[in-house]
């Protein structure tokens, strides 16, 4: 076995159990992954109380990298991320900070509350994402920074802020848990330790593979349609947004275990294009019909099991014959996507197979628990 292919092999096994540990967060996990490839910023949106703060530090740990970390308040100072100002300086008529232990030192990042940066804070904080320089007493310095998480439980309100908002490549809507039994775990299961860690030099020597790993002419084509199909619903990103997406497609195509991109790589483009969390799903469907259209089909078949779920949901306390009534009418529906699903797969690539796989297996399992629970609910003890 090579080098390359040991770190690779890690790399799969802190997805595996960076998503063992955290439930119903894998398309999280495997953006923020190929993010950290690609030395690229990752924006978590969502409400309090979603283990965003806790993702991070579980991706930072698994690399060994020095970390920092900021709750920002609309009271922070730049001291506060960059560090005070040397005493010691200011006697020879110098304004240069102590950085040791902050922001410009560290190799990852997390800001939460970041979109309450102030002006203050703004202009070296956009620096530092962008150019991974930190200007000390005039002086540019060279940052070591991998990637810079930023969380938020609201969208940035203000024109000042923009520029911030655009300098995460990729942008996640974090909600509360769904599955029953996702919760469950998260409640009563021991919390899965993270077996696999990688070295700063064999994370260096990862980002060296994904920078080799090939472009397609195809991939390019699709890239423009998806481009082209987003204006035409009103969702524009800037050239640089597009020219540095491509670096994200090439970490996902590696992690894929593969040395030149295909049109299937750009299914992360959901996450790099939508502005409000309302237009992912208008990104999704155009990225998906250009890029993977049998994934894009397996993702409308989950998302409509998981509507009728917390639709059925919603009823148990409330009304207990509608609640029966549809319930029964879920676990056929639930039954006919499944079938749906068969159905997709005798088109499908190896990638398209594994999302439907998975997709599968997540209806399967919000069969189970929803049977279960009309079973107790009917006395009969429930589903073993």
């Amino acid at each position: 076995m090579t080098t390359t292919t040991t770190v690779h092999g890690k790399l799969q096994q802190l997805r595996s159990d960076l998503q063992a540990r955290f439930p119903e967060r894998r398309e999280v996990i495997d953006g923020a992954v190929a993010a950290v490839l690609a030395g690229e910023h990752v924006l978590l949106l969502g409400p309090p109380g979603t283990a965003k703060s806790a993702l991070v530090r579980a991706i930072a740990q698994a690399f060994g990298g020095s970390y920092f970390e900021r709750l920002l308040t609309k009271f922070s100072t730049p001291e506060e991320l960059f560090g005070p100002i040397s005493l010691k300086a200011l006697e020879q008529d110098r304004y240069q900070r102590v950085t040791a232990g902050k922001l410009p030192e560290a190799e990852f990042a997390f800001v939460d509350e970041v979109f309450k940066a102030n002006s203050a804070i703004l202009n070296s904080l956009l620096a530092a994402m962008n150019e991974r320089l930190f200007h000390n007493d005039g002086t540019p310095t060279q940052m070591p920074l991998v990637a810079l998480f930023g969380a938020s439980n609201e969208l940035p309100e203000g024109k000042e802020l923009e520029a911030l908002f655009d300098r995460f490549l990729l942008r996640f809507d974090v909600q509360y848990l769904l599955r029953p039994s996702s919760f469950r775990s998260v409640l009563v299961a021991p919390e899965p330790a993270i077996s696999s860690t990688l070295a700063m030099d064999e994370l260096r020597q990862a980002q060296g593979d994904v920078a080799g790993v090939k472009v397609t002419e195809k991939t390019i084509e699709a890239l423009i349609a998806i481009r082209d199909g987003c204006r035409a619903e009103g969702i524009v990103a800037s050239d640089r947004r597009w020219k540095k997406t491509l670096k994200v497609v090439q970490a996902t195509a590696y992690l894929s275990g593969e040395t030149s991109t295909t049109p299937e790589d750009l299914l992360v483009l959901t996450h790099a294009l939508w502005r409000e969390p309302k237009e992912r799903a208008k990104v999704a469907q155009v990225v998906g019909q250009l890029a993977d259209p049998v994934s894009a089909k397996a993702a409308e078949v989950l998302d409509a099991a998981r509507e009728t779920a917390a639709r059925v949901a919603a009823l148990r306390l409330s009304d207990r014959k509608g609640y029966l009534t549809q319930a029964a009418q879920a676990l056929e529906e639930f039954k006919a996507q499944q079938q749906k699903l068969k159905d997709l797969a005798s088109g499908a690539g190896p990638r398209a197979k594994q999302t439907l796989g998975d997709a599968d297996q997540e209806i399967a399992q919000l069969h189970y628990e929803l049977a279960r629970s009309v079973s107790a609910g009917l006395g009969l003890g429930g589903a073993r």
